[in-house]
């Protein structure tokens, strides 16, 4: 399975014994909305049958995840991470790779240095410092940095670096809500997804915040510092068939 950011071919396929090659199968150019979902569960059952080994191109993330045993993503040609679904979303290599899986899209802030030790790497966040665990590396102090965290780890109500959001455009999913903020000024969209029924509205403020935990962490250059993250409850099987 590849993943691209560039401009979609125009779809195909071709197949040889053993093998099977899709480029597109299921576009946005080709299907709408529901048989693009009704294509990839097809394609999934196929795989399985066949038992053959399929290659997949695609520009859709969420195709990646659903379907491949393994995912190439690639930036401008080049390849940024190479792993199974979960390990790219708990591990990926850096801001490119963080910012296509998921969706919705990983949030991004900025954030200093403020310290290295055996626990982390302590960042500031307008003022608000927390450690997060991942692998230090020296000479860090004092350099601006990305803090990542996903919509979905964003929380009502406390956490180790706390802000208050006042939600632009709220969509309301049913299992769940996604409020769309500015956030401190920043150009880009800061996103949340809260449970469903949670009472919020727009041009109100709301009190949100994360867990060091739940962060990733990324150089100047774009580059992950490696999460120590917490995967005992989750089948290793699934995260990396492969290794099986």
């Amino acid at each position: 399975m590849t993943a691209s950011a560039a401009a979609p071919p125009r779809s195909g396929g071709f197949a040889q014994p053993g093998r099977l090659l899709a480029d597109e199968a299921a576009g946005r150019d080709v299907l709408d909305v529901a048989l693009r979902a009704d294509m990839r569960i097809e394609l999934a059952k196929l795989h399985r049958q066949l038992k053959a080994t399929m290659i997949y191109v695609t520009h859709d993330q969420v195709e990646a995840m659903t379907m491949a045993d393994r995912i190439v993503v690639l930036d401008a040609g080049n390849i940024s991470q190479t792993g199974a679904p979960l390990e790219l979303y708990h591990k990926p290599a850096n801001q490119f790779v963080a910012g296509f899986i998921g969706n919705p899209k990983m949030n991004f802030l900025p954030v200093t240095c403020k310290s290295v030790s055996a626990a982390g790497v302590e960042v500031d966040y307008l003022g608000q410092a927390a450690v997060l665990p991942v692998t230090p590396r020296d000479g860090m102090a004092g350099k601006t940095m990305t803090l990542g965290v996903r919509p979905e780890h964003i929380q009502l109500n406390g956490g180790d670096i706390v802000f208050t959001v006042t939600p632009t455009v709220i969509e309301r999913l049913g299992a769940n809500t996604v409020a769309y903020a500015s956030l401190n000024g920043e150009a880009e969209n800061f996103c949340a997804m809260l449970p469903g029924s949670v009472g919020i509205r727009p041009d109100a403020p709301v009190a949100t915040g994360i867990n060091a935990a739940d962060c990733h962490l990324f150089d100047e250059a774009g580059i992950a510092f490696e999460r120590r993250v917490e995967l005992t409850e989750i089948d290793m099987n699934a995260i990396n068939p492969t290794a099986a």
